[in-house]
C-alpha cells in the first residue's frame, strides 16, 4: 500500500512538471527557455521535442554536437519569433512584461503578434497590461513533455529498493557489479555516433565542436582559430567594431581558449576579434553583456587573457570583431 501511495505522488509530481509555465528568459537574440536534461536525453531528443536541430542547440549552449548530457544540466532552448506558433494550439510561452513596455512593442519582438490575438490569448479585452505580468506571446507543439518526467519518476522509484537487495545478498550484488564498467562504457560510447546518423548532419557545419588536436604556440590566434575556420560556408559574413573591456578569468593563460561577453550575438558563436597593432585572437561567446556597470557603450567584454594576447594593456581599448551567422 505504501508503495502505491508513493508511486502515485511521484506521479503527481510529474504531472505538475508537465504543468509548468514556459517563461522566456534572456533578451534580443538571446531569448530562451529552460530544460531540465533527465535521464536517457540526448541533444536530439530534447531538440525533436521543440522542434530544433541537434546542431541548433548544440550551438545555443556552445556544446559540442556528440556532447553526453548530464542528467540534471540545464539546457537553454533558443526562441525567436520563428519557433513560436500564432495558431494558439499547444503548450502557451510567456513574456514577463518589463517596465515601460506596450502590447504593441512586445508583439514585434515576437515577430509581429496580431494584438488582437495577444488580448485573446490572455484575456485582456480592452484592459492594460502591467509591469510584472506574463504574457502568452506564442505557443509550442511539444512531442514529450511529460515522458522524460516519468523516465525519472521510475528511476526514483527503482533505487531506494537497490541498498536492500544489497544488503541482503552481498555476494550476488558483487557478482552483478562486475559487467556495470562495461555497460557503462558502451553507454557513452553511443552518443559520439548520434551526429553520423541524425538526420540534421548537413546542419552541423556551422557548429563549433572541441579541438583536441590543438597545440598552443606563441602568437598563434588561440584555441578557437580552427574551429572559426570551419564555418558553414553558406553563413554571411558580419562586421562590427567598439570599444572592448575584460574581466577575469583562470582560463586562456595556457591552453589559450579565449571568451567574450556579447550582446546580439548567440552564445556558442567564434568571433575573431583584432586589435588596432593588427594583433587578432579567436574566442567564443559566452554570453550577452551584463548590465553592470562601467559596461555602458562597450562593444563587448573579453577574457583577461585574451587581452594579454593582443597586447591591449589598458582598461579600454577599441577592436574590430568579425563572425558569421
Amino acid at each position: 500500500m505504501k508503495r502505491i501511495l508513493f508511486v502515485i505522488a511521484l506521479l503527481m509530481c510529474a504531472a505538475g512538471y508537465g504543468q509548468q509555465k514556459l517563461v522566456i528568459k534572456g533578451k534580443g537574440n538571446g531569448r530562451y527557455l529552460e530544460h531540465k536534461v533527465t535521464d536517457r536525453e540526448s541533444l536530439s531528443s530534447i531538440g525533436r521535442n521543440y522542434g530544433l536541430s541537434a546542431s541548433q542547440l548544440a550551438k545555443f549552449n556552445g556544446r559540442s554536437p556528440s556532447a553526453v548530457l548530464s542528467k540534471g544540466a540545464v539546457l537553454k532552448i533558443p526562441v525567436t519569433g520563428k519557433t513560436l506558433l500564432q495558431n494558439g494550439k499547444g503548450t502557451p510561452v510567456y513574456h514577463t512584461i518589463a517596465k515601460g513596455e506596450t502590447l504593441s512593442a512586445i508583439s514585434k519582438q515576437y515577430g509581429a503578434v496580431p494584438l488582437a490575438s495577444l488580448r485573446k490569448w490572455n484575456k485582456l479585452g480592452s484592459g492594460t497590461i502591467k509591469n510584472g505580468d506574463e504574457l502568452i506571446v506564442g505557443f509550442i507543439q511539444l512531442t514529450g513533455t511529460v515522458e522524460p518526467v516519468v523516465k525519472e519518476t521510475e528511476s526514483a522509484a527503482v533505487k531506494p529498493a537497490e541498498p536492500v537487495v544489497n544488503n541482503k545478498v552481498p555476494a550476488e550484488s558483487n557478482k552483478e557489479a562486475t559487467p556495470n564498467p562495461e555497460t557503462r562504457k558502451e553507454a557513452v560510447q553511443v552518443p559520439a555516433a548520434v551526429p553520423v546518423t541524425d538526420s540534421n548532419k548537413p546542419a552541423a557545419k556551422p557548429l563549433y565542436g572541441e579541438h583536441p588536436a590543438y597545440q598552443p604556440q606563441p602568437e598563434d590566434e588561440g584555441y578557437f582559430a580552427a574551429l572559426y575556420a570551419q564555418r558553414d560556408q553558406t553563413l554571411s559574413a558580419k562586421y562590427r567594431s567598439g570599444d572592448a573591456a575584460t574581466f577575469k578569468t583562470v582560463s586562456g593563460w595556457t591552453d589559450r581558449k579565449y571568451y567574450v561577453l556579447m550582446n546580439d550575438v548567440t552564445p556558442g558563436t567564434i568571433v575573431r576579434i583584432t586589435a588596432p597593432n593588427n594583433k587578432s585572437i579567436c574566442a567564443r561567446v559566452l554570453s550577452a553583456l551584463p548590465d553592470t556597470k562601467g559596461s555602458e557603450g562597450l562593444t563587448l567584454r573579453m577574457s583577461n587573457s585574451a587581452a594579454s594576447a593582443l597586447g591591449m594593456k589598458d582598461g579600454v581599448f577599441t577592436v574590430s570583431v568579425s563572425y558569421f551567422e
